[in-house]
């Protein structure tokens, strides 16, 4: 009998990287554009989110404005009525929030929710947002983050996603985050880890997986990471050139 924390889903896609974009195109990452094109061919979405200066959940990658729409400074500092004017790149599409992309989405698919976050942050401000935006939402989906704060704060007050941990250079290869991995994951108790594919394989998510838990990985942009991520993980995030089919 599966555990009450069992969400088979989360290996069960092969997942787009800020939707099934294409860069330079009118299908930018984290577009309304880029997820339904992911939607339309059975992929799982994953997307950017962070809260402009009233709070608004919005989908954008980077924290700093100005490599795809106009502008410079930290999004944090921008209001929503300002962001929605921004049209990312040449798309002819603006910026758009977190219940935007859910709408797109409507629970076809798995959505993996990244909660992208600084030292400033107020995560408690940042993560009661986000779980604003999923109040009503149906369908499958994930948070995710390199911040454990954030992980610790949907184990506390939204139990019933599914929680993951991001896992790059600044945990694995720094030893002192290294050595405070056990009281991370024991504080945070995420559901699966998402590993850095140019990490893969080491020792930790072997032992993750060895307790029956998914890794998941990132970046996989051709066939050799695409070939490592199906030996050493359990589910693949990926964009294009990759378009993985098996």
């Amino acid at each position: 009998m599966p555990s009450a924390r069992s969400f088979p889903w989360l290996t069960e896609y092969k997942i787009a990287h800020r939707g099934l974009f294409e860069a330079g195109t009118a299908i930018e990452e984290n577009t309304r554009a880029a997820v339904a094109a992911a939607v339309a061919a059975g992929y799982g979405v994953e997307i950017d989110v962070q809260g402009s200066a009233d709070n608004i959940i919005m989908v954008y990658h980077d924290t700093e404005l100005g490599r795809l729409v106009e502008g410079s400074g930290p999004l944090s500092n921008i209001g929503f009525q300002q962001l929605r004017l921004l049209e990312i790149a040449n798309t002819g599409e603006t910026m758009p929030t977190l219940p935007d992309i859910l709408e797109e989405i409507n629970g076809q698919v798995p959505v993996f929710i990244e909660v992208k976050s600084t030292k400033q942050s107020d995560v408690q401000k940042l993560c009661a947002g986000v779980r604003h935006c999923l109040e009503g939402y149906g369908g499958p989906a994930a948070i995710m983050s390199f911040d454990p704060r954030v992980v610790s704060w949907f184990k506390s007050y939204m139990p019933k996603y599914a929680r993951g941990l991001i896992m790059g250079r600044e945990i694995l290869l720094n030893w002192k985050t290294r050595l405070a991995l056990p009281f991370i994951i024991r504080k945070s108790s995420p559901d699966f880890v998402a590993c850095d594919i140019n990490l893969l394989p080491n020792s930790f998510c072997q032992r993750w997986r060895k307790k029956g838990k998914p890794v998941l990985t990132w970046t996989i942009r051709n066939q050799l990471l695409e070939d490592v991520g199906k030996k050493y993980a359990d589910a693949l995030i990926f964009e294009k050139p990759a378009v993985l089919k098996t």
